[in-house]
This record gives structure tokens, sequence and C-alpha cells, in this order.
């Protein structure tokens, strides 16, 4: 993987907004949706999905302890073949955090996220058409 992300780097990129290759999240009540787009992510050129950012795109953080951390390796572990994902914690202020997954584009297409596999297109990420899952 490349270099870590900084709280100044990471603001700098979800200023540009949601793309084919970054998606926001205001918490990981939504893991099961980051997740199938982590999914996306890996059956094309990777990305980033970063927990704890509001719609407007403001860093607002969330709570992050161990089970908040077992919960998002959990739904990484329901991704398979088994990903390179990296999981990190980044302090936004104030005792919130946020958590950013990144991952490469993955060498074993196609990966599946609870049995179905899916794919990145914009900033929308939708399930894979069973001829594209054949063809990979």
């Amino acid at each position: 993987m490349t270099k870590p992300l900084t709280l100044a780097a990471l603001k700098r990129l979800v200023a540009a907004g949601e793309s084919e290759t970054l998606e926001l999240k205001r918490t990981t009540g939504e893991l099961r949706e980051a997740a199938q787009t982590l999914c996306g992510f890996l059956n094309q050129r990777g990305g980033v999905v970063v927990f704890g950012v509001a719609a407007d795109g403001r860093i607002v953080g969330q709570e992050v302890n161990d089970g908040t951390l077992r919960d998002v390796a959990a739904a990484v572990r329901d991704i398979d073949p088994a990903p390179q994902v990296e999981v990190r914690r980044i302090e936004a202020g104030g005792g919130r955090g946020l958590i950013v997954l990144r991952a490469g584009a993955g060498s074993a297409a196609p990966y599946t996220y609870d049995g179905r596999p899916f794919i990145r297109g914009g900033s929308t990420t939708r399930r894979m058409k069973r001829e594209e899952y054949e063809r990979l």
C-alpha cells in the first residue's frame, strides 16, 4: 500500500467529493453499504472508504472503540477471496475518529461481498451483472 493518509491529506481528499475511487459514510451504521463499495473498488481500480464524514463533506468523526474496529474487520472478512485492505483510525478531534479503509485493485477478481459481486461506476456502487461476473 501507499503511505498512510494524514488528517490534512484526508481533508483534501474528502473536499473533492465522492468519486469512482472514494466513498464517504457518516458512521459505521452504513457498514454493509461500505463493504459493498469496497468490493466494487477491488473489482476495479481500488479506492478509499471513509467513515466519519457528513453528507455535506464535513469531517465530523464518530466514536471509535475496539468493538467498532472488530465490526469493520468482520465486514472486510466477508469479502471473498480475502482482500488486502488497510484499515486505519485517524483522530478527528474531540475524542472522535475517522475510519479509513483503503484497497488497491484486487488481483483475484471477481471479489464478492456476502456472496454477491459489486462494481463501482462513478460515485455509485451496484451489483455486477452475471455476464460481467462470468467474463471476469
